[in-house]
């Protein structure tokens, strides 16, 4: 056994234990927000799918989000740029292949994820085409901002045409799972904070860049919140709330907080640097929207995803050799 320094062995061990604890912390807590938001959906009438799409895609996101915003607005356009291209490719590649591999069939939900795959398609397909002259600009935030609204207004009529939407639901039935979801959005937060603070101090050790670190490990690790909640979904025979959670993610990454960041501070995309990456993730999204006709995912679909996540992971590694 490689004998290892004495000034490494306590960060490194430190480092270790919080890891270990944030990842039980986050399965523990994605587990409780499945359970109340899957309740409060019921109550309100509401499909799984949507709340996954919308609600819960909203607070998965958040640790990535103020991650790469946090890199974004002080000139860290490395660690923000990475951040965001590296949770998508794990959202598009990585979780959904584990999803389905675990999952051995999982069926689609046919008011939201079927009908609605070519208009997904094109929203995700955006702020590429508007990225190839190398930058996003605030013309292009506002697209990206307004295209994010259009989805979610054409989400929630095709959800009204289906008339299960309750018009009031009595506050005294709701506000436990409301307590419940608020509580474990807390827990998801801290926990990804921390995930992220061991990963990134762990990962420097081995003097890796900073966008190739932001791409991979604070990519895979500020997903696990959104991994945990698509697991525990799954477990819990509410995968709809998962497969909500996934594609509501990359919809609200790639449109919403694209465009605010434009919005505020123009982009700058360094296409040589980021191409390859913009290009897997082009063909993991083009792929999910091609299977979801057949109106199921399988465990084949799932082994294709995770063989795609492995053969991008290797390219950044050839690159950065």
């Amino acid at each position: 056994m490689a004998f290892i320094p004495a000034e490494l062995a306590h960060p490194l061990l430190f480092n270790g234990i919080v890891l270990i604890a944030s990842l039980i912390l986050l399965f523990k807590s994605a587990d409780l927000l499945v359970y109340g938001i899957s309740n409060y959906a019921k109550r309100l009438g509401l499909s799984d799918a949507l709340i996954g799409l919308v609600v819960v895609a909203m607070a998965a996101s958040a640790p990535e989000i103020i991650s790469s915003l946090t890199g974004f607005l002080s000139g860290q356009e490395n660690i923000g740029m990475g951040t965001i291209f590296g949770t998508n490719m794990v959202h598009a590649a990585l979780a959904l292949g584990i999803l389905c591999f675990l999952g051995k069939k999982i069926e689609l939900e046919p008011n939201i994820f079927t009908k609605r795959r070519f208009i997904m398609w094109i929203a995700l397909m955006l702020p590429f085409v508007l990225a190839f002259d190398g930058e996003l600009s605030r013309s292009d935030g506002v697209i990206l901002v307004g295209a994010f609204i259009a989805y979610l207004f054409a989400l929630w009529k095709l959800e009204g045409t289906l008339g299960k939407i309750k018009k009031t639901v009595e506050l005294k039935t709701i506000w436990r799972d409301v307590f419940i979801f608020l509580g474990c959005f807390a827990a998801l937060m801290l926990a990804g904070r921390w995930l992220v603070f061991s990963s990134v101090q762990i990962a420097n050790y081995f003097n890796l860049p900073a966008y190739f670190i932001a791409l991979t490990v604070i990519g895979v690790g500020t997903t696990l919140p959104d991994l945990a909640v698509e697991l525990r979904s799954l477990f819990r025979a509410r995968a709809s709330i998962g497969l909500g959670d996934l594609f509501g993610s990359l919809v609200i990454e790639l449109l919403l907080f694209f465009g605010i960041v434009a919005l505020i501070k123009p982009i700058v995309i360094p296409l040589n640097q980021v191409l390859s990456t913009m290009l897997f993730l082009v063909a993991a999204i083009t792929l999910i929207m091609f299977w979801m006709n057949k109106k199921e995912l399988t465990w084949k679909h799932g082994l294709v995803l995770v063989g795609l996540y492995a053969l991008f992971l290797a390219s950044e590694i050839y690159k950065m050799l």
